[in-house]
């Protein structure tokens, strides 16, 4: 029977279709995963050519784009050749290809007032007409999720500190705050804490709701980050560690803490201080073995460095050094750490804070 048979092709053809379609998709995903894999083990340069392949041969991957995007950052923040208005052009590509995807939108906002920040460092006249453009960014973040806490602690501080001829507005500060607060109480309080007039106050604000709510890992993390800006290294340590053995898996607790340490020593050239810098990095490495290679070169970094300036250990800084070369040769030259947004794997929201306005 004829017309059985045709079905049978029919459906037969279909289905090779469907599976192409498939193993060509599954392709792609696998290939950016490599590149990724590669940027993770030392070969950011190598990530950018492969992915550069990715999107010739497929100009529609939105997932290629968006760790291309992250391969440039990550060089970038080594020094290196790539600007960021081309990594701002990867990551809107990806955002436009796949808009409803949040950690493709969350990149690009980032990314986008990075270069705002990088701006009015620098002074440029630039950064109010880019402003706008950094905060459309982030509303379309809200579009597709509505309490994201990092983007609304981000648009509290950004309102919150610049002033007003720039772009700052005080009621809007405080109208995202209110929001975060209204579905995510604890996080709310981070966003609150922005709105805090000076130093003491914002210490004043922590340790009140450390003293009337609940145990939280999030408020003890957060006094103890109050402490280490009012410069009393002491009490942030007791409380840092409190909201680390409360969520150990917070690595960032201990690598501000370590940082924290560093700068301190550094201004008083104290090497017990140094060492203990050292002993709050080294605690990282121990804690978190599978953390990735290039936070882990970081980590290194900053040993070394702590090691050359305020030790005063010249053999065992150049150790560190090499390690740290040998883990990323792309490692950030910057003395902050480098967002984990970077590094979680391709497509995964990374929920972190990091602040402009202040070190910690």
């Amino acid at each position: 029977n004829w017309s059985v048979m045709a079905i049978i092709l029919l459906t037969g053809t279909l289905f090779m279709c469907w599976n192409m379609t498939s193993c060509t998709l599954l392709k792609a995903e696998n290939q950016v995963n490599t590149a990724y894999d590669l940027r993770m083990n030392g070969h950011a340069d190598s990530a950018v050519i492969l992915l550069n392949k990715i999107i010739k041969d497929d100009p529609e991957d939105a997932s290629a784009y968006y760790e291309l995007a992250r391969a440039k950052m990550h060089i970038m923040l080594s020094g290196r050749k790539y600007v960021i208005k081309d990594i701002i052009a990867d990551a809107s590509k990806a955002s436009e290809l796949e808009p409803d995807n949040e950690a493709f939108a969350y990149f690009k906002a980032k990314t986008i007032f990075l270069n705002v920040y990088m701006q009015l460092m620098q002074g440029s006249n630039d950064a109010q007409t880019d402003f706008q453009a950094s905060v459309d960014a982030f509303e379309d973040v809200l579009k597709i999720e509505a309490c994201c806490p990092s983007v609304l602690i981000t648009l509290t501080e950004i309102y919150s500190m610049l002033p007003e001829e720039m772009g700052g507005n005080r009621t809007k500060a405080e109208a995202y705050a209110a929001k975060l607060e209204s579905c995510d109480p604890v996080q709310g309080l981070k966003a609150t804490a922005l709105l805090q007039p000076n130093e003491e106050e914002l210490l004043n604000f922590w340790i009140d709701a450390y003293e009337n709510k609940e145990e939280n890992a999030v408020i003890s993390e957060e006094l103890g980050r109050a402490y280490l800006i009012n410069g009393d290294i002491e009490s942030a340590k007791k409380y840092m560690q409190e909201a680390h053995k409360l969520n150990p898996e917070n690595c960032m607790v201990l690598i501000d803490l370590g940082r924290a340490t560093m700068m301190l020593a550094m201004e008083s050239q104290d090497k017990k201080m140094g060492e203990d810098a050292i002993n709050v990095y080294q605690k990282y490495l121990t804690e978190y073995p599978d953390a990735p290679d290039p936070m882990k070169a970081y980590i290194y970094g900053m040993m070394g460095l702590t090691c050359n300036r305020i030790i005063g250990n010249q053999t065992l800084a150049d150790e560190y050094i090499s390690q740290k070369e040998a883990l990323d040769p792309f490692c950030s030259r910057a003395f902050g750490s480098p967002s984990l947004a970077l590094f979680v794997t391709p497509g995964e929201m990374y929920e972190g804070t990091g602040y402009y306005s202040r070190p910690f």
